[in-house]
């Protein structure tokens, strides 16, 4: 199948979740009702709070030709999720990531078994995105030379998503979207 043909990916999960209009409430869902900062906006969180959306946006790609789907891991890693105060969820996240993503070329292929759109194989590609810290860019003007994280603490955000992604059973990782060279040789090194 991959030397056969040209495969397609599928596209942006962010404005496909805008789609939904969703509010504070749908990203806390139950299980964290509780917890002390916003959590509107963290895509991510819905893999734990609304994973049907998260399913039924992949079945809408696959329909349309996708013949790879990407978790919805873009800020899988705890320096991403800092920002929300969720770094202890990181390996969760990227696990039920790849499990959703299966679970979704799963309901897929049986709903369409009958039509040639589910008789190739699909893929589930491990999302691994940038972070709001770079290794090149000091986030100071005034000293170009400090750096808000090292080499080994991004080395170790991405080795757990990537653990999560590869425990979840992804086909394969892809490193997308990082604009500092230096954080994507991290990636890569993770």
């Amino acid at each position: 199948d991959l030397n056969s043909r040209i495969l397609v990916i599928d596209g942006a999960m962010g404005t496909m979740i805008q789609r939904h209009r969703l509010e504070e409430e749908d990203f806390r869902g139950d299980r964290f009702q509780g917890h002390d900062k916003s959590l509107k906006g963290n895509n991510d969180l819905l893999l734990l709070t609304r994973p049907r959306i998260i399913i039924d946006i992949h079945k809408e790609y696959l329909l349309a030709g996708a013949d790879m789907i990407e978790t919805n891991t873009f800020s899988g890693t705890w320096v991403a999720q800092a920002d929300y105060k969720m770094e202890e969820c990181v390996y969760e996240l990227n696990l039920r990531a790849a499990q959703i993503d299966r679970d979704a070329v799963e309901e897929f292929l049986e709903e369409y078994k009958d039509e040639p759109i589910a008789q190739t194989k699909k893929y589930v590609l491990g999302s691994i995105g940038p972070t709001n810290r770079t290794l090149s860019i000091s986030p100071s003007v005034e000293q170009p030379a400090f750096r808000n994280i090292t080499f080994d603490e991004l080395k170790d955000a991405y080795k757990e998503q990537v653990r999560g992604l590869l425990d979840g059973k992804v086909d394969a990782l892809l490193v997308e979207t990082i604009f500092d060279t230096a954080n994507s040789k991290t990636a890569l090194y993770a």
